[in-house]
């Protein structure tokens, strides 16, 4: 938000107020954010990275196998894993979003 022009401050308060949380623990995010955030960033890859994996695998079980049950079981893996992966890298970032319009919408603001 810093390049669009707002301070650090302004940036702080609005964060603080979304989260519900003291501005201080948002100023130690950010101070913070070097230790952790590599961390975090590097666990999600590997599991994104260990779900794509059972999924490729499931797949070409399922285009290997001529049995009709092996087949299912490819097909069930496949599920499990696309819907885990969803879970894990899109669903959050969809709820926050949601989040945000549902409170424009009591704030009165229009939402395209």
């Amino acid at each position: 938000m810093q390049p669009l022009g707002f301070s650090q401050a302004e940036i702080v308060k609005d964060l603080s107020q979304k989260c519900g949380c003291s501005r201080r623990t948002v100023y130690y995010d950010f101070e913070s954010r070097a230790c952790w955030q590599p961390v975090l960033q590097g666990v999600l890859l590997k599991v994104v990275n260990r779900y794509e994996q059972i999924y490729r695998q499931a797949s070409v079980r399922l285009l290997t196998f001529t049995e009709e049950v092996s087949q299912l079981g490819a097909l069930n893996v496949m599920l499990k894993a696309n819907a885990a992966l969803f879970e894990t890298v899109v669903l959050p970032e969809m709820m926050s979003r949601l989040k945000a319009l549902e409170d424009k919408a009591r704030k009165g603001v229009f939402v395209p």
